[in-house]
């Protein structure tokens, strides 16, 4: 079994109780505050009966309508697929009632406690443990009061104290982002899937699940490089038109699990690509477009474009493209309105949002390219890699050349202040000729096999990188800094785009 150790930045609040007046001391109006009750409750400030400081919350049940028998405070922000512990202090000495908690989640989902208050004449401690569903924004604390009465004559009373809600010190591990590559792999190609994981103890053991055009015949695999806090799994090579369903395990050293969605890959490249952006016009949005570019042209039966939101991850808009063709210059235009120069198409859709956000290229269903464009800091990011700039208004992202896809938004896309809508995008250095002066390359690297290229080089104006031999064979010919450099251990040399006379000496360990 491989054990990793991964370094948890998400769970540093698990000490912070996210009620407000979570004893009941202050008061306003009859009422706690912060707190909320249904009408078929009454509530006191009482100073007799009290756990911990000064005051508790006398509670009265005087009616016979279940529904109308709440106590609650919220919505507070959390975070989704998080252990919480809803406790509270409860002292219920009335044969004619009990309690018990809940929490909802918004925007959708509801926890209940099975524990309900005892009868006695001390303070108890009730109870809820509850993971936070995986889009989990808010959430919502209620205590319910039940008349058990032989007669439901709606009458009881209780004391509450010492309410919190906070996040648990026990967390499962949570896959911060999942990504494979290529995007759209060929039959003769196999799929690295990565994984950003993390947890606040050890994760020790992973497992990636898949089936071909269905998961009713899984296989498992587990990972086969891990650097920092990304582990990477091998899909093996797959027939053309299939499709790659997968989705992964991941078990810490408290027992606790947790599962990544599950993505798909289509086998078989479409050769076709996004290939401009024009998102965010000078004042009003008009003449926004999107470009698709297939050399050739072609049929779009199948393919369509949707929007996905980098606040929720959800799609909000969707262009269907059955029965559209591409010219056979390559370039096919989904104009937002007619004052777009060569539209293909025309609908307001093709005004998407600004950034942070996402567009996505899919073929019946499943994304075969994907450009996401902002700084990467705590949005949905469904793009390759990393994310492209966030242009600013009036510009647009376009790729050079025309269809050159390296899955890396990053290196990908550049930011033109030229529109060509159904013509070729310029020449790059055009747009980049005030290039900042840089340091030169060291003498060499010393890395370990399977780290990714960012560890020689993040600046893309470094790649392509060639990597030869000691006799001079090129072994690896390296597009982008994601990367990984997958090589046996030995004396290696690399050739810089920059640099094309010079060699920089890699050494590579396991």
């Amino acid at each position: 079994m491989k054990i990793f150790y991964c370094t948890c930045v998400a769970f540093l609040l698990h000490g912070q109780n996210l009620l407000l007046n979570p004893g009941f001391e202050n008061w306003n109006g009859g009422l706690p505050d912060y707190w909320t009750g249904d009408s078929g409750i009454a509530l006191f400030q009482e100073s007799g009966i009290v756990y911990e400081g000064s005051f508790s919350a006398r509670e009265s049940l005087y009616t016979q309508l279940q529904s109308d028998a709440d106590l609650l405070q919220g919505r507070f922000s959390v975070q989704p697929n998080i252990w919480y512990t809803f406790s509270m202090k409860i002292y219920d000495d009335d044969p004619a009632g009990q309690v018990r908690q809940a929490v909802y989640w918004y925007p959708d989902g509801s926890a209940w406690s099975s524990v309900y208050s005892d009868d006695t004449t001390v303070w108890q401690e009730l109870v809820l443990d509850v993971l936070s569903p995986p889009d989990a924004e808010s959430a919502l604390v209620m205590i319910r009061a039940y008349d058990i009465a032989s007669n439901w004559d709606g009458d009881a009373i209780f004391f509450l104290d010492g309410a919190e809600f906070r996040a648990s010190d026990k967390q499962p591990p949570l896959v911060l982002r999942a990504w494979h590559t290529p995007m759209n792999p060929g039959p003769d190609t196999s799929i690295s899937v990565y994984a950003w994981v993390t947890d606040n103890g050890t994760i020790v053991a992973d497992t990636l699940f898949f089936g071909v055009n269905n998961l009713y015949n899984i296989y498992d695999l587990t990972h086969t490089i891990m650097y920092n806090d990304t582990c990477v799994f091998h899909i093996p090579e797959q027939t053309s038109g299939d499709t790659v369903f997968y989705f992964m395990k991941f078990v810490d050293d408290e027992g606790l699990i947790c599962y990544s969605d599950t993505a798909a890959c289509y086998i078989g490249e479409v050769a076709c690509n996004l290939n401009e952006l024009y998102y965010d016009a000078s004042g009003t949005d008009t003449s926004c477009f999107i470009e698709l570019y297939r050399a050739q042209g072609g049929s779009l039966d199948g393919f369509s474009v949707t929007g996905i939101s980098g606040s929720s991850g959800a799609a909000y808009v969707t262009i269907d493209l059955h029965g559209c063709s591409i010219p056979p210059d390559g370039f096919f235009v989904i104009a937002q309105d007619p004052s777009v120069p060569n539209a293909d198409t025309v609908t307001g859709n093709a005004n998407l949002q600004n950034g942070p956000d996402n567009v996505e290229l899919r073929y019946h269903g499943i994304p075969v390219d994907a450009l996401g464009y902002g700084e990467l800091d705590g949005w949905h990011f469904s793009g390759e890699w990393l994310p492209a700039s966030d242009v600013s208004s009036g510009h647009v992202l376009g790729r050079y050349p025309d269809g050159h896809d390296t899955d890396n938004n990053y290196n990908d896309f550049h930011d033109y202040t030229l529109r060509t809508p159904g013509t070729p995008n310029p020449y790059v250095s055009v747009q980049e000729a005030a290039v900042p002066h840089r340091s030169p390359k060291p003498a060499g690297y010393c890395i370990i096999s399977g780290m990714p290229c960012s560890m020689v080089t993040s600046d893309r104006g470094d790649y392509p990188i060639s990597v030869y031999n000691c006799i001079g064979q090129q072994v690896l010919y390296l597009v982008h800094a994601g990367r990984p450099i997958l090589l046996p251990a030995g004396v290696y040399f690399l050739r810089f785009n920059r640099s094309n006379l010079t060699l920089t000496k890699l050494v590579v360990v396991k």
